[in-house]
């Protein structure tokens, strides 16, 4: 497990004795160094999933209680560990008072220094976990964020399919992140007046009212969260409320696909960082395979997404095109995750139209497995992990998994086909032997009311030949058919026992129901 800590000290001497220290601990990386308040909770934002805050007491001219109060007051699942001169019991009270989970002095050795992160880190983690296993209810949705090499590939039509194929077994959220040049409203035929960047201020109470109320019913199933009319107000989305967003959406709905357009600032970049799958769109010409090519490459210097964890969809592609899906990865350097045909009159008559969702043409039928794969979540544990909770290692490690899914996929169909025919096979036995034990059960309840009335006959006229006779007639005046033939009736003094044959559904097997009534004493007059 590698840790991230962030240092907050205003002390040179300070910082130099601790980047020291932690330079030689193995699995703990100091990823900033801040030396006021406000500065410290800006990179706390930049980076959410650091593990542990190392703040000084002498933070802000001897204010870094005040500091750490404040911190823990906004981040109450962050690890905080309190720097001061003297580590005595007074000192710690103080810091436990502040917020904080322990103390170290200012000249602490390696291996006390190292033994207090690595507690407090597992502390973090556990409650992270804790909390986000009672706010999912144990699960999570998946999040797919659609993006474009460029504009006018089709990102949004492609955000639109992909949300359609999957609402007959799942609840979906369409999110228009393209917060300039969004239009998924007006594909959909929908006046929005309430948008994403409502709920910038009230990201820190983000709840599933909040985004029942801000978002918008489509036909199908879908739900809409729009983009605002006026593209000046993107500048009022951050990185923290995109967080918040994005965690929110994973825990009201089963699926959120999320068009992010073609361009990528702070609050993009945070939304590609969280999602589960991201896909990236491109048509068959050079300029936009190009840019696709210069965007990956971007999202791998700016370690916001692996090309490994991408899934390119090659759109428009037709036998008119020059570029084949094969020279497309070529140029992109990355595997094409799928083609989808040009769509042709019928997909534009759609799109101009607001029908985009309720008619079905070839491109809808090419994207709706691929759909269902990455929607799919891979088998993992009761609790997943979220991106703050997550190892480094294992962050790093999920673009090669991802990778992998593809095969993986393939593999399961084939055994779906291999196993299919037994499935089917032991269906027709169950079957089988549901019709036969209904045959049985038949069978058993005529022997008990023929077995009745032949008793009662004896009952009444007392045990002789004659009523014998007479019981056994009674008995079988009781059956039909195949049942009356095959009737074998056995009359005492005591019981009257009536067995069939039953018939059988299954080749060879024969099977016989009776029943026995007893005989009761009448009086007679």
């Amino acid at each position: 497990m590698t840790i991230k800590v962030i240092l907050a000290s205003s002390s040179d001497s300070t910082i130099e004795h601790l980047r020291n220290v932690l330079d030689e601990a193995d699995g703990i990386v100091l990823e900033q160094v801040t030396n006021t308040l406000p500065a410290t909770q800006d990179a706390l934002d930049r980076s959410p999933d650091t593990d542990v805050l190392l703040v000084d007491e002498k933070l802000d001219g001897g204010r870094g209680l005040g500091a750490a109060r404040t911190l823990a007051g906004a981040r109450p699942l962050l690890g905080m560990i309190m720097v001061s001169e003297d580590g005595g019991p007074e000192q710690f009270a103080a810091a436990m008072d502040s917020g904080a989970r322990s103390v170290i002095a200012d000249t602490t050795g390696l291996n006390e220094v190292v033994s207090r992160i690595e507690a407090v880190a597992n502390w973090s983690v556990a409650a992270r976990s804790a909390v986000t296993s009672e706010i999912s209810g144990g699960r999570g949705g998946r999040v797919i964020v659609v993006a474009g090499a460029k504009g006018g590939v089709g990102t949004s039509a492609m955000t639109l399919l992909l949300g359609q194929a999957l609402t007959a077994e799942r609840t979906v959220a369409v999110v228009d992140f393209d917060l300039q040049a969004g239009d998924l409203g007006a594909y959909l035929g929908v006046h929005t007046r309430r948008s994403l960047v409502d709920l910038v201020d009230i990201s820190g109470e983000m709840t599933g009212r909040v985004l029942r109320e801000t978002s918008y019913d489509i036909e199908g199933g879908l739900r809409l969260l729009s983009a605002p009319n006026e593209g000046e107000r993107s500048e009022e989305m951050t990185a923290r409320a995109a967080r918040a967003i994005v965690n929110s959406l994973r825990y009201q709905f089963d699926v959120s696909v999320i068009d992010v357009g073609s361009h990528l600032d702070d609050a993009t970049a945070t939304v590609l960082e969280h999602a589960d799958e991201v896909v990236l769109v491109v048509t068959p010409d050079l300029p936009a395979l190009r840019a696709a090519r210069r965007t990956l490459s971007l999202w791998e210097r700016l370690a916001v997404r692996a090309p490994g964890s991408v899934n390119v969809i090659l759109n428009r592609l037709s036998r008119k095109s020059e570029v084949t899906k094969e020279l497309a990865a070529r140029i992109i350097e990355t595997p094409i995750a799928l083609a989808v045909p040009d769509g042709g009159t019928a997909f534009e008559s759609a799109m101009n139209t607001a029908g985009i969702v309720t008619v079905k043409t070839v491109a809808h039928v090419a994207l709706a497995p691929f759909a269902g794969r990455i929607a799919r979540a891979p088998g993992e544990a009761a609790h997943k992990a979220t991106p703050a909770e997550e190892p480094l290692a294992t962050r790093r490690g999920r673009g090669s998994r991802r990778a992998r899914r593809g095969e993986l996929a393939a593999s399961d169909a084939g055994q779906a086909a291999v196993e299919l025919p037994i499935v089917i096979a032991m269906g027709l036995v169950v079957f089988l032997l549901c019709a036969q034990a209904i045959a049985w059960g038949a069978g058993y309840m005529l022997a008990r009311n023929a077995a009745q009335e032949g008793a009662r006959t004896v009952s009444v006229a007392g045990y002789s030949a004659s009523s014998v006779d007479q019981a056994r007639a009674d008995a079988r005046d009781e059956l039909t058919g195949s049942w009356r033939s095959s009737s074998a009736i056995n009359v005492g003094s005591e019981t009257v026992e009536v067995r069939l044959k039953t018939p059988t559904i299954i080749p060879g097997v024969t099977l016989t129901s009776s029943a026995t009534a007893a005989v009761f004493d009448e009086p007679r007059s």
